[in-house]
């Protein structure tokens, strides 16, 4: 295939516009849009020039919703829309990054490939995800299915939907299938972000055939590993796929005039839906829940009366992420530029001896299991100093 030779690259999606420097024998067009856009249409300027345009039918004038602190640079000049405050969730980040900015936020260690982030490069995630996003069409008050488990990238690609206005629905992948496809279909979800090939493929049978999905993003492991045949044409995109769309839109953003007057700028209300949970649905169905962003800054701003948290201190991430008391406590913690650790329930008391957290959120059932693991390791101790 012939390597594109481009110092500079990128891609509106305000217009669905892109620009490619290339050498006159030599042209590649990135396959990630050419076979997952749809309307695409391609026209080369002149030899001289050596710039290839792909254009959609997409009108300019789309609206482009904005966590206000978070995307405060991409935000007009004047500074109407701007804020110092946070009015959505994913504010915290640009906060958290001017204060704790180097400091190591996330230590994801048990998927492939193990992460470490700082608040920086987290903000810049963060950032790049939610243009992504926007990049494959998503759009603001939209509805995207989130069924995955904890990891560094749950928490970037929630945020990331937080941060263009979508609303995320959320849900763990030991669930069943069925509860699943209900939690979809009744929150009128239009894509699909999972955790992993394998997790997918249980779903793919069901989901092909009663649902209906715009787009699906793996948040892990390779798109090769998926079952042939069972998406039926729907665009399927890898957590990197979606953060270089968005690195290299941000940069078009930044760079063009034109992109940032064609298109009508709204920021995210404090009122405004950030999530849908759904309950267990232990007495039938799971009915949503919905979350607006001030629900959730509510918990944030007032959970260190109960949680004094200080910047450096550990925090195990072992609960479901997605359930919302671990959820607003996580969203919490980021703020005094804690540095959370992932864990699971095979490796906690693993962790518990090497990273020796401060805190760790659980419920009492951990808690008693944690209880009767010390007593009958004390008890074995006091037992063999006895017999020595």
């Amino acid at each position: 295939m012939a390597t594109l030779l481009s110092s500079t690259s990128s891609f509106d999606y305000y217009n669905h516009s892109l620009h490619f420097l290339f050498s006159p024998s030599k042209l590649h067009c990135p396959r990630i849009l050419v076979s997952k856009l749809p309307g695409l249409r391609f026209r080369v300027s002149s030899p001289s020039k050596s710039r290839v345009f792909c254009e959609s039918k997409t009108q300019k004038g789309q609206i482009r919703r904005c966590s206000p602190l978070l995307e405060k640079a991409s935000l007009p000049s004047n500074g109407a829309l701007a804020s110092d405050e946070w009015k959505a969730v994913p504010d915290i980040w640009r906060s958290s990054a001017e204060k704790h900015g180097d400091r190591v936020a996330v230590v994801d260690p048990y998927h492939d490939p193990p992460s470490t982030m700082t608040y920086k490069q987290l903000e810049q995630e963060i950032l790049d995800f939610t243009e992504g996003l926007r990049v494959i069409g998503v759009n603001p008050e939209e509805k995207v299915a989130l069924f995955a488990d904890n990891s560094c990238r749950w928490l970037v690609a929630d945020q990331g939907m937080m941060a263009m206005g979508a609303i995320n629905v959320v849900r763990g992948s030991r669930s069943a299938v069925e509860e699943l496809l209900h939690i979809y279909n009744h929150s009128e979800s239009v894509g699909l972000v999972v955790d992993n090939p394998e997790f997918f493929n249980r779903l793919s049978g069901t989901f092909s055939s009663k649902a209906t999905m715009r787009f699906l993003v793996l948040l892990w492991g390779e798109k090769a590993c998926l079952s042939s045949g069972e998406t039926h044409g729907v665009p399927i995109f890898s957590y990197k796929e979606i953060i270089e769309l968005g690195r290299e839109s941000r940069v078009a953003h930044i760079d063009s005039h034109d992109a940032r007057q064609g298109c009508k700028y709204e920021i995210i209300g404090s009122d405004d839906i950030a999530t849908i949970v759904y309950t267990s649905g232990t007495t039938g169905n799971p009915k949503g829940v919905m979350l607006t962003h001030k629900n959730l800054l509510h918990q944030i701003e007032n959970l260190w009366d109960v949680v004094p948290t200080e910047a450096g201190d550990r925090f195990l991430s072992m609960l479901p992420t997605w359930h919302v008391y671990e959820r607003a406590c996580e969203y919490f913690t980021f703020t005094h530029g804690i540095e959370q650790v992932y864990t699971t329930v095979r490796n906690l008391k693993d962790d518990l001896r090497h990273y020796q957290p401060q805190y760790l959120i659980s419920v009492p059932l951990v808690y008693e299991t944690l209880y009767r693991y010390v007593l009958r390791i004390s008890s074995m101790l006091i037992n063999h100093l006895r017999l020595s």
